[in-house]
């Protein structure tokens, strides 16, 4: 699992251009014998038969990171940029970024920093170039990606740091759920969205054409156990302390009867539970409120650095994930749904 989410990490995928970590879902499902399709926004839907009835199960974990896009090339050569999703210009200023996938470059601002945060009208990408010219022979033009860099590497004990961690963890666990599946009931549509980080926008779509009788979505959430925590109540989330179950976020609010069964099910493997109440919404949001209303948790991974491209993720609250998640589908036929 560790090579796969270092294939996933490197590679490029802003919202709306996630073709390269499309290409690594699908090599992967093809090798698990799963159907594979793509849809209009780029989602990648992979699906498979069980081996006796049930339900309809769909995973769902998105591809697209946190990044930006050339907005404007002035004659010198500077690229002024506009970002695509939540990213904090302070975190962004100084650190090395790639445009389109050859060019290297670094972030700074126009002004001299001072006490007040830069704009994103005040930050620039200087890919050493010395006219307009020089750009353009890069291929580089408006609207070209920019993803910042910032290589896999392990840490100490299980622990890794990385760009893209959110959400290229959930796809890591969600294609390993697919290919330790063996003997379960129903049917498992898998799903990697895109453009999640502008508003959930492939899992609305991917919600309408699956039409699932119960959704399991993957993805990240804050872990405050640093020195960044404020107290003890600002940490309900620990790195290292296992999946953490969305109980409530601006989407969402998990029934009781799928939260007795994630905890049943964790309880039995011994798997440590933790909790999520936060602001904010995931792919969850457009499901749960899809097609008259669709039975949907959240199983959320640990992360540090959110947003900032240098995330710490514990390889064990991904492993912990995957034997969750394979137990919750394998008994599927036994929830029940409205």
């Amino acid at each position: 699992m560790e090579e796969l989410l270092r294939r996933l990490c490197s590679a490029h995928g802003v919202p709306g251009q996630e073709h390269e970590v499309a290409g690594i879902v699908a090599e992967e499902a093809a090798r698990n014998m799963y159907e594979t399709r793509r849809d209009a926004l780029g989602n990648v839907v992979l699906t498979k038969e069980g081996t006796h009835p049930g339900p309809s199960v769909m995973l769902c974990a998105h591809m697209d990171e946190v990044g930006a896009m050339v907005r404007y090339i002035d004659d010198d050569g500077f690229l002024y940029i506009d970002p695509l999703g939540s990213i904090d210009t302070y975190r962004l200023l100084g650190q090395r970024v790639i445009v389109g996938t050859t060019a290297s470059g670094i972030v700074e601002q126009k002004e001299k920093p001072n006490d007040k945060k830069p704009t994103f009208n005040d930050l620039y990408v200087d890919i050493g170039a010395s006219s307009r010219e020089d750009v353009e022979r890069e291929g580089i033009r408006i609207g070209t990606a920019i993803t910042r860099v910032s290589p896999f590497a392990p840490l100490i004990g299980s622990r890794f740091i990385s760009k893209a961690f959110d959400n290229r963890s959930g796809v890591c666990v969600m294609l390993e759920v697919c290919r330790r599946l063996d003997q379960f009931p129903g049917t498992v549509h898998a799903v990697a969205t895109g453009q999640e980080e502008v508003g959930t926008r492939g899992a609305h779509v991917a919600a309408q054409s699956v039409r699932p009788d119960l959704c399991i979505v993957l993805d990240v959430t804050f872990s405050y156990d640093t020195p960044q925590k404020k107290e003890k109540k600002d940490t309900n989330v620990v790195l290292g302390g296992g999946p953490a179950l969305t109980l409530k976020d601006d989407g969402m609010i998990l029934s009781a009867p799928l939260r007795a069964i994630v905890e049943e099910t964790a309880k039995e493997l011994g798997i440590p539970l933790q909790y999520d109440i936060s602001k904010g919404k995931t792919d969850a949001a457009p499901v749960y409120q899809s097609n008259g209303g669709v039975p949907t948790m959240a199983l959320l991974i640990p992360l540090r650095y959110m947003h900032t491209g240098n995330e710490i993720v514990d390889m064990c609250d991904l492993e912990r994930t995957v034997e969750l998640i394979c137990a919750l589908i394998e008994r599927s036929d036994t929830i029940t749904l409205p």
